[in-house]
């Protein structure tokens, strides 16, 4: 007996809900282009043609297509993921973006939701199998572009230095001007010559120039206010002086200069002098277990260790660094941490059975090869970010975010060799017994030899996060903890910070 046919659900018989999208840039506003309205009803009547019901419009006056940051783009891409448009429908693809990295992965995202794109008056159609087949010939084109971007950049930033013109983005005092070539900011110049003129004195720390320019009342070019580390980048730019810099070789510049050469010389004597010069009081040495280690759990940034009337501490700088950071000024008894440090450091146990689990992770060789594979895609795949990032063809945003991210995979997939990790498994075993007789300088360089990182949370008191190097990586995977007074409670993570188990603080079987 024949099967009866299947009866079509009612998403094959209704026709597909439109979205159209629309957008003019502030430039494009004031030339002959096609208006706000005219993309519009270009695209709803394409849409008609196709049977396809426009149920809502989306339109971004005054918005470049080189960025995806705009309203009703985002609000589009949101109303397409939550299910409430089918289809995106544009007058041009250069309408949709500028931006090949923002169409591709736009693109596989809608794509993955089931959402269609489609141009009303170029033959990128992608709801039909050609239009995607031309899509993806697009991304092929996309990713040789990308291939080749790192030697094309690089021959493009030695003619641009061969021309006398400036890589990257342009130092405080300077501006770009429509030929390209760096352009004189007169108050800016101001403080960049009053900086050299009182650091030349040799009477000025580079704080103390920082606190200076603070007075002066411009900040950096990112908005901040100036810090000793930033002021010792600034007083070291021979840009300053007309030159520029490719690969350690100065050569001249067609910018105009802003000091001579000769109080750029003399800013450099000093800092050499400042580093030989000996101290007119010899304080005493202090050590700091974590120091250059310890980390806010808020922002990540270093804690800077001080002391005062005989205390050690570690204290939370931000904001002398013209950074911003919920925790900025908070401190901490340096014996506080490096107590709670040690505590578990010295209560880490190793399985009996931990060099067979270590070889069975470690000595896979497909599964090695896997990883190397891997962690040179993704070295590639950083070295592109910067690339695209300099050559304007993706957002700051986007590049810090991608950026991060394939950091933080990459510190998961560190491959250290068998023979390493063995060893420092050893160590691992007598650890206990050499932290106990070890002084505070050697117990921070068992520090220094297992951790990359120890984040502490300012707030609670409490060290949230240890990062081991690569050799003990495997190893804080498999370790166990000695319950002993208090060490039940520390929850220490490995190098990333999301997505990866806990290794401290699971309670040994038995």
């Amino acid at each position: 007996m024949p099967r009866p046919k299947k009866k079509e659900s009612v998403r094959e018989e209704r026709p597909l809900r439109a979205g159209l999208y629309a957008r003019v840039s502030t430039e494009e506003q004031a030339t002959e282009g096609h208006s706000i309205e005219a993309q519009l009803r270009i695209a709803r009547e394409f849409a008609e043609s196709k049977g396809w019901v426009v149920v809502r419009e989306y339109t971004d006056p005054g918005y470049s297509g080189t960025t995806d940051q705009r309203p009703a783009f985002q609000r589009m891409i949101e109303d397409a993921l939550a299910g409430e448009i089918e289809v995106i429908v544009f007058h041009k693809l250069d309408r949709f973006s500028r931006s090949i990295s923002d169409i591709l992965r736009y693109f596989n995202r809608l794509h993955d939701h089931g959402v269609l794109l489609a141009s009303a008056t170029e033959p990128f159609d992608f709801t039909t199998a050609g239009g995607k087949a031309h899509f993806h010939m697009l991304a092929v084109f996309a990713q040789w572009y990308i291939d080749n971007l790192s030697a094309e950049t690089k021959k493009g930033k030695r003619q641009r230095v061969l021309k006398g013109l400036y890589n990257g983005r342009l130092p405080f005092g300077y501006t770009r001007s429509p030929d390209g070539v760096a352009k004189v900011v007169p108050e800016e110049a101001e403080v960049v010559r009053k900086a050299f003129e009182a650091y030349a004195t040799g009477r000025y720390t580079d704080r103390q120039i920082a606190e200076l320019m603070n007075k002066m009342g411009l900040p950096t070019r990112r908005g901040r206010r100036w810090s000793k580390d930033s002021v010792r980048d600034f007083l070291q730019n021979a840009f300053y002086t007309g030159k520029v810099k490719y690969k350690g070789e100065l050569l001249p510049g067609r910018h105009e200069p802003i000091i001579s050469e000769e109080l750029f010389e003399r800013c450099q004597a000093v800092r050499a002098a400042h580093r030989r010069a000996p101290r007119s009081h010899t304080p005493r040495f202090r050590t700091y277990m974590v120091s250059r280690l310890l980390r806010c759990a808020r922002c990540g940034e270093t804690l800077r260790a001080q002391s005062t009337r005989g205390y050690r501490y570690y204290r939370e700088m931000s904001h002398t660094r013209g950074l911003e950071c919920a925790d900025a000024g908070l401190w901490v008894k340096a014996e506080l941490v490096e107590e709670e440090v040690g505590a578990i450091l010295r209560n880490l146990r190793l399985p009996e059975d931990w060099q067979e689990e270590i070889r069975e992770s470690v000595l896979d060789a497909d599964e090695r090869r896997r990883l190397l594979e891997r962690r040179r895609y993704l070295e590639g795949k950083l070295r592109r970010l910067g690339m695209a990032f300099a050559d304007g063809t993706i957002t700051e945003g986007d590049y810090v975010r991608e950026r991060d991210a394939v950091r933080a995979e990459l510190a998961r997939l560190e491959v250290p060799e068998d023979v390493a990790v063995i060893d420092a498994g050893l160590y691992l075993e007598t650890l206990r017994d050499l932290w106990d007789e070890a002084t505070l300088e050697e117990r921070r360089d068992i520090c220094r030899l297992m951790l990359e990182a120890v984040y502490y949370d300012m707030r609670e008191k409490r060290v949230v996060e240890l990062v081991p190097k690569a050799p003990f990586l495997p190893l804080f995977r498999t370790v166990e903890v000695l319950e002993e007074g208090e060490i039940g409670r520390f929850r220490v993570l490995p190098a990333a910070r999301e997505g990866m188990p806990e290794v401290v603080g699971r309670k040994r079987s038995g």
